[in-house]
């Protein structure tokens, strides 16, 4: 018997420990707001992953044009795919996205990535840079606030375009009151919805519904920091 016991003890383990990127079907309404939509998110565990996290960093802040887009193509390297991105090599994207001068990744006058972004990339290429393909189906949406919601999707999809910067469409969105702004005016959501805009971010992978709700769920909320 505690031979019997031990193996399903160990299976069970090693069934949860495969199970990482299962999808669920935990559903959280925000302020009043309800969904059960399927939508695509980040995965609520310790890896990375490169569809949701990986990849729309490197294009918004490398792929875009005059740098590694599919037209300028400088140095030969397109950085708006996992392929292309293996091709420059994780040794090389560490190096440039690490440096404070020189052959830095982005070039001034594009801002730096911030510490965490970069931290995020070293743990994609510690766990093996992996093309990680992430769906699942539970999305928080309680309380959303700019600190904890929607700073870190535009950080991620939108700030390597629109800075201080480098006004993309003459636009900033690197701080609060900017953001608050363009979600207020409709400016934002236009773009992330292509209700009647351009879809943004632009060459890179498109918003997923859970953060294309949070946003809405945000303005609805008159956007609280």
């Amino acid at each position: 018997m505690k031979k019997i016991t031990t193996i399903l003890t160990f299976s069970s383990l090693l069934i949860f420990g495969m199970c990482k990127h299962e999808t669920t079907t935990i559903i959280n309404g925000g302020n009043g707001l309800t969904d059960t939509t399927k939508i695509n998110d980040n995965p609520k565990n310790d890896s990375v992953c490169f569809n949701t996290q990986i990849l729309p960093l490197i294009t918004a802040s490398c792929a875009q044009v005059g740098c590694h887009d599919p037209s300028s193509r400088v140095e030969g390297l397109i950085l708006n795919s996992y392929s292309g991105i293996m091709n420059m090599g994780t040794k090389d994207l560490l190096k440039y996205i690490k440096l404070t001068s020189g052959k830095m990744m982005p070039p001034p006058p594009q801002p730096r990535l911030d510490q965490v972004n970069i931290d995020l990339i070293q743990r994609w290429v510690n766990e093996g840079a992996k093309n990680t393909i992430c769906n699942i189906t539970s999305c928080d949406t309680l309380n959303v606030k700019y600190t904890s919601h929607i700073a870190p999707i535009m950080n991620t999809y939108c700030k390597g375009c629109h800075n201080s910067s480098n006004l993309g469409g003459g636009v900033n969105l690197d701080n609060y009151a900017a953001v608050k702004t363009s979600t207020l005016t409709g400016k934002i959501i236009c773009t992330i919805t292509a209700n009647g805009c351009a879809i943004m971010p632009k060459g890179g992978p498109a918003l997923s519904n859970c953060n294309v709700r949070k946003i809405k769920i945000w303005a609805s909320a008159n956007c609280p920091q």
